[in-house]
């Protein structure tokens, strides 16, 4: 959690807190005090809690008291009814109950079954329902037994209780104490419930009232004191920026609206916004640590400060932007001169840590009423003009115009169309040859990308030039999809095409930086390749030099992966970016790819056919094999096989093709190449 959103977290609690304990009125009465928050009643729970537990330990050994006693009643009930039964006999090994008297007592009484003992402890007699307990002359177990689920009851009767010489064992039904015990318990708890409700009422308002009381009482100014810095300390964190100081977007948006509202007619008065963005800041940040991004932006925003007009409202919009706000009037700089005494501030180099730093800064400006009639309209063009300046190169200042935002809409509809272009499978793949300059033969194909956008026109619609649609498609990030696909369709036609009779080439398709840094690249590789079934050795990707500047390490792990899968690697557009001799001895590659442009200009510049041999040359030293594209005339091709290139492609040999028309290119280009092995290329 960042540290504005942790103070915002702890501000809250203590509000809350803060909140609980002052009286919902500001004068609640004393005796109330203990039901205004949640930790009273949480106390108050507690108390209960404790007070019942405690009767409840004490209940259990009543009720145990209260159980033994309504079994002891039954048993005096049951010798009650068989004493009288008994009958007077001298033979001891005679049963001294008549069968029609035990039928009355079983019928009649709680008695269910009995056995009759004589005084050695033998059977003489058994009667009604058996009986779980038994006694014998090894087992004179006299005490009374009940079955687990209570409903009998199990005693034993000895000569001196019943006044004959004979032990009888009496099983009894005692399922009326098991419903009196149960009964009984709930009336307990519901008395101990009440009782505990009582206790624990008076000690709370007797705590309530000699203790918390007081102290609410004595804290009361000290928790409205916390209540008012809590809410202030709030506004701050919602409206200021925690590192700097300075205002935060949302006050920005708020006083820009403000302003606007009380602009006075004067229509010499201008509001000039500016949106100030510290160029390649985010590289300073990864690369020197926060600390020192921290530091600087401390820096700057003081220099902000220091070089505007007192009247100015500088913010903080973002992590390295900043928006100024100047109500300019006459006789003021305008805002081109605000704008350049921004640049100039930031320019001076800022020492940081025995560090020297000289940064630089993007600023696009905006003006009411001229370009927008709401606050964020006005930021939103400025912001716009921001843009614009940074990619027309950075380090510059630019002033909005209407014409930015149409090409903000176009670019953003052009976006929503790519999407569903890959949606709805709008998409196609041309494929443009690659030959062997010693053999003639084909020995490869690139794939290249097209997208036939549908229109309403009579044609149905037209091609969109890759120029427009694949720097959207990157920083939008939908190249990543959108390179997945391509590798995909390209592999399959690659496969389908060997399926068919044609001998295998090797598959060029490009691969854009972000989507060699930003995806799995070397997994999509291996599942498109088991996928399709096209082996390792016919597929080649083509990368620019831009992927050797962003991580060089993480670059060389992906490639060293990749070329162990056995495909082919080439530069693409060699000469014309990053080209550094310390790559190509640590990267895996294969090939090397001399841009069309030196080629085209190679017959009238002596300079491009210098590069064309170094290129060359370089290749050979490495052992690398050299493909040039470009190739449009049959000079061309001569210069370069003097030169010893080994490859080449371009419209001398064909144009990109579509799959079946390639299909057709290939195989008359063949079958034309065995009939005439003198003149081997296409005119």
């Amino acid at each position: 959690m960042s540290e504005i959103g942790q103070n915002e977290v702890d501000v809250t609690s203590t509000l809350k807190r803060a909140d609980e304990k002052l009286p919902a009125n500001g004068n609640g009465s004393p005796s109330s005090l203990i039901w205004k928050s949640w930790d009273g009643w949480r106390t108050t729970l507690m108390v209960f809690g404790v007070v019942f537990l405690i009767q409840v330990i004490a209940c259990i050994f009543l009720i145990r008291i209260y159980e033994i006693e309504q079994l002891e009643g039954l048993r005096e009930v049951a010798r009650a009814a068989l004493v009288p039964a008994i009958r007077n006999t001298n033979e001891q090994l005679v049963s001294p109950f008549l069968k029609q008297e035990v039928t009355k007592l079983i019928d009649h009484t709680v008695i269910e079954g009995l056995a009759v003992y004589g005084m050695d402890y033998s059977v003489i007699g058994s009667y009604g329902a058996p009986l779980a307990k038994h006694l014998s002359v090894d087992k004179k177990n006299l005490d009374s037994y009940r079955t687990p689920d209570g409903s009998h009851y199990e005693v034993v009767f000895t000569p001196s209780e019943i006044g004959h010489p004979y032990n009888v064992v009496v099983r009894l039904n005692s399922s009326d104490v098991s419903q009196h015990v149960t009964a009984h318990t709930r009336q307990m708890l519901r008395i101990l419930f009440l009782i505990s409700i009582l206790i624990t009422g008076v000690l709370m308002l007797a705590m309530n009232q000699l203790l918390l009381a007081p102290i609410l009482r004595r804290n009361d100014d000290i928790l409205k004191q916390v209540h008012t810095q809590a809410e202030n300390k709030i506004h701050r964190l919602a409206y200021f920026d925690s590192l700097t100081g300075l205002p935060n977007r949302t006050y920005f948006l708020e006083h820009l609206e403000e302003s606007i509202k009380n602009k006075s007619d004067n229509k010499e008065e201008v509001l000039a916004v500016l949106s100030v963005d510290i160029d390649h800041f985010k590289d300073i940040n990864d690369a020197m640590g926060h600390e020192v991004g921290d530091k600087l932006l401390e820096v700057i925003a003081q220099r902000l400060v220091q070089s505007l007009p007192d009247n100015a409202v500088v913010a903080r919009s973002s992590a390295d932007e900043f928006a100024v706000m100047v109500m300019l009037k006459p006789g003021q700089p305008d805002s081109s001169l605000l704008a350049e005494k921004i640049y100039s501030s930031i320019l001076e180099p800022v020492e940081i840590m025995r560090e020297s730093f000289l940064m630089r800064a993007s600023i696009g400006v905006s003006c009411y009423p001229q370009d927008g009639d709401n606050a964020r309209d006005i930021m939103k063009n400025a912001d716009i003009a921001l843009n614009r300046a940074k990619t027309e190169g950075r380090s510059t200042v630019r002033h909005y115009s209407r014409d930015f935002n149409l090409v903000v809409q176009q670019r953003a509809q052009m976006l929503r169309d790519l999407r569903k272009a890959l949606d709805q499978n709008q998409l196609l793949l041309n494929y443009h040859p690659q030959f062997d300059l010693k053999t003639g033969h084909i020995v490869g194909v690139e794939a290249l990308l097209r997208w036939f956008r549908p229109d309403n026109s009579k044609e149905g619609g037209k091609f969109i030039s890759p120029a427009e649609f694949i720097p959207v498609a990157e920083q939008s990030g939908l190249i990543v999809p959108i390179g997945e696909w391509v590798l995909r369709t390209a592999c399959r036609m690659a496969k389908t095409w060997q399926e068919r009779g044609l001998p295998p080439i090797r598959m060029a398709v490009n691969i854009s930086g972000i989507q060699f840094h930003r995806s799995d690249l070397v997994a999509l590789v291996v599942n498109v390749l088991n996928e399709t079934q096209l082996e390792p050795e016919w597929l080649e990707l083509e990368l620019t030099e831009s992927i050797f500047i962003e991580d060089a390490q993480s670059a060389i792990d992906i490639l060293d992966q990749l070329h162990q899968l056995g495909v082919q690697l080439a530069v693409d557009d060699f000469g014309t970016g990053y080209s550094s001799l310390s790559y190509l001895r640590q990267f895996p590659i294969d090939r090397l790819k001399i841009d069309q442009s030196f080629v085209r200009s190679s017959l009238l510049n002596l300079n491009d056919r210098m590069i064309i041999r170094a290129i060359i040359n370089l290749g050979r030293s490495l052992n690398l094999k050299i493909i040039a594209e470009g190739v449009e005339m049959k000079d061309h091709e001569d210069l370069l096989k003097e030169e010893g290139c080994d490859e080449a492609q371009g419209f001398k040999y064909s144009k990109p093709l579509p799959a079946e028309k390639f299909w057709d290119f290939a195989v008359n280009y063949n079958e034309s190449l065995v009939k005439n092995n003198k003149t081997w290329m296409v005119e």
